[in-house]
């Protein structure tokens, strides 16, 4: 074994190479047989500064049949090998659990779909101390919370997070050197809990500092961004984007700006802005979006009412303004996109809140159930297509416009996570609300809630094409639908 004694000593570790009886996480599709030849110089190192990473190497044996291998953490699939020219395998492990083992597997695959038993090692990284921020101190304005600390001194700060009523999904990191954050546009009437953790080499937290907030009740406002080429919602050009306009009006505080306005809309009082186009014809891309909403002056004001703590709503087309305001990477823009002139139908066009529905019983992808997020409240799910399971319907047979703009998660992969739909998640700092009614896996992501970070508030983004405010061949018999699901986005945003 090549390994630091002095490390090995202070970490009590322990290495199996004895065979794992590791059947009961066999991949589907592959048949075990403790026959076929298993890895061999399986070891470790501990290594990194602070000493957490785990160095894991190891050899396949010289089979012409092999096709590579596959690591587990704790009997889970972490990743799969293909064959190299060496047969010499390595991986990193970070952000191993502390103070508790840990065991990974090396299995071998073969041609015909056989796999080898596993040889595994265990690892148990020793418990350590680390030390929090102190002195947290809380100033609230308005709807804003500023919350001061000092920083501890350890070794190996490398940020500060803050936790908001314990939801770590939703947690914001910050640099090491942070002394002060400000959450704005914070919910109203709802007891708030914040904690302050120093973060250490990237994947430990230490022990939290709390304070307590609510904040009382202010009337929110809501904006709906028309574009320059439009006086007045009437002047819209599109029979969608009027009706949607012509609801909106009808709302409680409702009003309607141009691009060249924002900057005079206080994010504190009108805490959401509703940004719509679905065009027949409009290209695809973000620098396509008529009506100065492309325009650097737009871009910057949109992000400065973000920053600021303003909500967004981007529906139809305007989900690609994802890209330019930093809310998703520029190579995670929308690629399903449709703009023609559509077709008529006699199904029912849904959208599904069960996402990974195939994979419910228990599989290596996840299932996630979003029916219980705000904007599905004071919605009836039904099953108007008999796909066997409940879908929310927003447009009824006849004529439909195709404009879907949303996300193919599978272009991503699913990195190391269950699925596309995780990585997807973890990667943009959401939470996919919807995918294509028909959908039982994890394929695409049409309605997006995308939580705030330290350079942008939140947003909603629903790029399905099932979201059509004006049905052209007559009355939408699932109208309402389309209006609650869009008061519950609004509502939720606010």
């Amino acid at each position: 074994m090549k390994f630091n004694k002095i490390i090995y000593a202070a970490a009590g570790l322990l290495l199996m190479t004895a065979a794992s009886a590791c059947s009961e996480y066999t991949p589907n599709g592959y048949i075990e047989s403790p026959e076929l030849p298993t890895v061999t110089s399986l070891e470790y190192t501990i290594g990194g500064e602070a000493h957490h990473d785990i160095n894991i190497s190891w050899t396949l044996p010289a089979d012409k049949e092999i096709t590579g291998c596959i690591l587990y953490r704790d009997a889970k699939e972490l990743q799969t090998f293909d064959l190299n020219t060496t047969r010499n395998y390595s991986y990193t492990a970070l952000g191993t659990p502390l103070g508790q083992e840990v065991v990974y597997t090396v299995k071998v695959t073969y041609d015909n779909g056989y796999i080898s038993t596993g040889r595994s090692v265990a690892v148990t990284l020793p418990t350590e101390d680390f030390a929090g921020v102190s002195d947290l101190k809380k100033n609230v304005s308005g709807r804003s919370v500023t919350l001061d600390w000092k920083l501890p001194t350890q070794q190996f700060l490398t940020g500060v997070r803050i936790v908001t009523n314990g939801d770590t999904d939703k947690a914001i990191l910050l640099p090491a050197d942070a002394t002060s954050y400000t959450l704005k546009a914070q919910p109203m009437e709802t007891p708030l809990e914040y904690s302050v953790e120093a973060v250490y080499d990237t994947y430990y937290y230490s022990p939290s500092q709390n304070v307590e907030v609510t904040i009382p009740y202010m009337e929110p406002k809501m904006l709906f961004l028309l574009p320059a080429d439009a006086a007045t919602a009437s002047d819209l050009s599109d029979d969608d984007e009027k009706a949607a306009a012509a609801w909106f009006a009808k709302q409680k505080n409702a009003e309607f700006i141009h691009p060249a306005d924002i900057a005079n809309y206080d994010p504190a009082v009108y805490s959401v802005m509703w940004i719509m186009v679905d065009r027949v014809g409009l290209p695809m891309g973000w620098q396509n979006l008529p009506g100065d909403f492309a325009t650097s002056a737009t871009i910057d004001a949109l992000k400065d009412y973000s920053a600021n703590g303003g909500s967004l709503y981007l529906s139809n087309m305007a989900t690609q303004l994802t890209v330019p305001l930093g809310i998703v990477p520029e190579n995670m823009a929308p690629t399903v996109y449709g703009n023609g002139e559509g077709g008529s139908g006699d199904d029912v066009w849904v959208i599904n809140p069960y996402l990974g529905w195939d994979f419910r019983n228990g599989a290596d992808q996840g299932f996630y159930d979003r029916t219980l997020h705000d904007v599905y409240k004071g919605l009836t799910l039904e099953d108007p297509n008999g796909y066997g399971y409940m879908t929310l319907p927003l447009i009824g047979p006849g004529q439909r416009e195709d404009h879907n703009c949303m996300w193919d998660c599978n272009i991503y992969g699913r990195g190391s996570y269950p699925d596309v739909i995780r990585n997807f998640e973890v990667t943009t700092n959401s939470l996919v609300l919807a995918t294509w009614g028909h959908v039982r896996d994890h394929c695409v992501a049409g309605l997006v809630d995308f939580y705030s970070s330290p350079t942008h508030g939140r947003c909603v983004a629903n790029g399905l094409a099932a979201y059509e405010w004006n049905q052209n061949s007559g009355a939408n018999p699932y109208q309402k639908n389309v209006e609650k699901l869009t008061e519950n986005i609004l509502n939720y945003l606010k």
